[in-house]
């Protein structure tokens, strides 16, 4: 597994999912996107899964999209350019659609770098838990673009319009501390092993309650999945009331029958 750019697992309850290039802070290549995607895809009709965390290998979480790929897409022919850098738009779009629209909760366990497009996927995330070590930053102005993987979709969701724009507009960088105080992150913690348990906690979480309400939960409060449309909630809504009264009525009538 060491040579695998992402590693997925199923360890009981709780999907893992690792960004497995150190030696690159992770950076994310064409290939780890097309695995994320197809991983997310297998776990979202599983109940056994009730949790998906995910991380990266070593000190980082990511460093953002792959620069070495992009050079080499660079030397490219325009038009053969131009179709490579669509197709990986597509992609990444697809993975992210996949993201909202998984049931279970996601933990980012952050540490590191988060950059580019990887600022992305954390903000995308149910939940953020970091380190004091992490650090923020959406450097694509600086190289002359514009950002990509969502940023500019779930960034201003994350932590407002304003603070999004300055990051993206002007490269700002934003420390764990400052991530606390945007709504950025949920939790910081100061060391290795404290994001550890902390992250494993918050894991163990959803397997202890019932998925249904997870699930209908996140899409209720998920901008992209139901497209801020009231009637779409209130069926939620409502499916949800009937549920709680179905198990109301199967209990009482398992404890009259105990009677």
């Amino acid at each position: 597994m060491a040579d695998q750019e992402l590693i997925t697992e199923i360890d009981g309850p709780i999907a893992r999912i690792t960004f497995n290039r150190p030696q690159a802070r992770n950076a994310l290549t064409a290939g780890m996107v097309v695995a994320m995607r197809e991983f997310l895809k297998q776990i979202e009709t599983d109940p056994s899964v009730r949790c998906v965390v995910m991380t990266g290998a070593g000190d980082h979480f990511m460093a953002g999209g792959d620069v070495a790929g992009f050079a080499q897409a660079l030397d490219a022919a325009p038009g053969e350019r131009r179709r490579d850098f669509e197709e990986r738009a597509r992609s990444a779009m697809s993975l992210f659609a996949a993201m909202e629209r998984l049931p279970q909760p996601i933990i980012a366990k952050v540490r590191g770098a988060v950059a580019g497009a990887s600022v992305g996927w954390v903000a995308a995330s149910d939940f953020v838990l970091v380190s004091d070590t992490a650090l923020f930053v959406v450097a694509h102005i600086l190289l002359g673009t514009s950002p990509d993987g969502a940023v500019t979709w779930h960034l201003p969701r994350a932590i407002g319009l304003r603070k999004a724009k300055e990051m993206a507009l002007l490269g700002d960088r934003l420390s764990a501390a400052e991530a606390v105080a945007f709504g950025r992150q949920n939790r910081t913690s100061s060391a290795d092993a404290e994001l550890d348990a902390e992250t494993e906690e918050a894991s163990a979480a959803p397997g202890e309650r019932r998925a249904s309400p997870f699930a209908r939960t996140k899409m209720l409060a998920q901008p992209g999945v139901r497209q801020s449309d009231p009637r779409a909630d209130a069926k939620t809504e409502a499916g949800s009331r009937r549920r709680v009264r179905r198990d109301r009525r199967f209990r009482w009538r398992r404890e009259r029958g105990r009677r």
